[in-house]
C-alpha cells in the first residue's frame, strides 16, 4: 500500500477499519500475507511473537508502530489467539490495555482516563492457529459503547484502583480483580519493574491493565460492529 493509502487507512473510523478487515482477511493465511508484507515469522531459528499483530496492521493500512497513542482516530488494533471449543470461539488470552501511571491516574476522571480511551477505541482480531505453516483471522471484536453492564462494572473497577492508589494501599495488593472479572490489575514483566506511590512514596511492583477472557468473550458477542468471518 502507498504512503497516501496508508495515511487515508489511519484517518478511518473504527466502523470503517472493521469493515476493511472484514474485507480483507477471510479465508487468508496469515502467513501469506506476512510474506506478501515481508513480516518474517521467525528470526533467527525462534518465531517471531509480533508478526500476526504486524500483519493484521498493514492489511488495515497501518504504519507498524509501538506507539502509546491510538493507532488512528478513534481504533487501536489488538490480536488474541482464540480456541474453538464446543462450537465455539473463547480466548487463550487476556489483552493488554495499557500500564498503570499511578501519579496519572490520580488526576483523571474515567470518562477521560487512558484506560478507557484505549478500551473504547479497541478493534481487536482474533486468530486460529492451524498448524506452524496456517494461522487464520476467524473473529472481529469492539467494545459495545452502549452496554452498561459492560462499562458501568469496568468503571467501578477503575475508580477502586484510583482509591486505592489515593489511599496509598497499593503496596498491599499483588493483584486486583479475578479471571471472573471484566478487566484486571496485575504485575507486568519479570517482577523487577516498579512503580512509586504518589501518595506514601513507597515502591510497588509495575502493573498493567488487562482486558479478561470474559470481557473479550462479551466483546465478541457484541451487537455493535462484531463480526464473524
Amino acid at each position: 500500500m502507498t504512503q497516501q493509502g496508508k495515511a487515508k487507512a489511519s484517518q478511518q473510523s473504527r466502523y470503517e477499519i472493521v469493515d476493511r478487515l472484514a474485507t480483507v482477511l477471510p479465508q487468508r493465511n496469515l502467513y501469506e500475507l506476512a510474506e506478501e508484507f515481508q513480516i518474517p515469522t521467525h528470526h533467527q531459528g525462534k518465531k517471531n511473537k509480533g508478526w500476526v499483530g504486524q500483519v493484521i496492521e498493514l492489511a488495515a493500512g497501518l504504519s507498524l508502530n509501538n506507539r502509546q497513542s491510538p493507532d488512528g482516530i478513534d481504533y487501536e488494533l489488538k490480536t488474541t489467539t482464540l480456541l474453538e471449543k464446543e462450537g465455539r470461539w473463547v480466548p487463550k488470552e487476556t489483552i493488554k490495555i495499557t500500564q498503570l501511571n499511578p501519579e496519572r491516574i490520580l488526576s483523571e476522571t474515567f470518562e477521560n482516563s487512558i484506560v478507557w480511551k484505549k478500551l473504547s477505541r479497541l478493534v481487536f482480531v482474533g486468530v486460529d492457529h492451524k498448524s506452524s505453516t496456517q494461522c487464520y483471522a476467524v473473529r472481529l471484536g469492539v467494545m459495545d459503547l452502549n452496554a452498561p453492564q459492560l462499562v458501568e462494572p469496568i468503571r467501578q473497577f477503575w475508580e477502586d484502583v484510583q482509591h486505592n492508589i489515593l489511599s496509598g494501599d497499593m503496596l498491599n495488593f499483588y493483584n486486583l480483580g479475578n479471571s471472573e472479572n471484566l478487566i484486571q490489575l496485575r504485575p507486568v514483566g519479570d517482577g523487577k519493574l516498579w512503580s512509586l506511590c504518589p501518595i506514601t512514596g513507597e515502591k510497588f511492583p509495575a502493573r498493567a491493565f488487562y482486558a479478561t477472557k470474559v470481557l473479550i468473550e462479551r466483546m465478541m458477542a457484541s451487537s455493535e460492529l462484531a463480526k464473524l468471518f
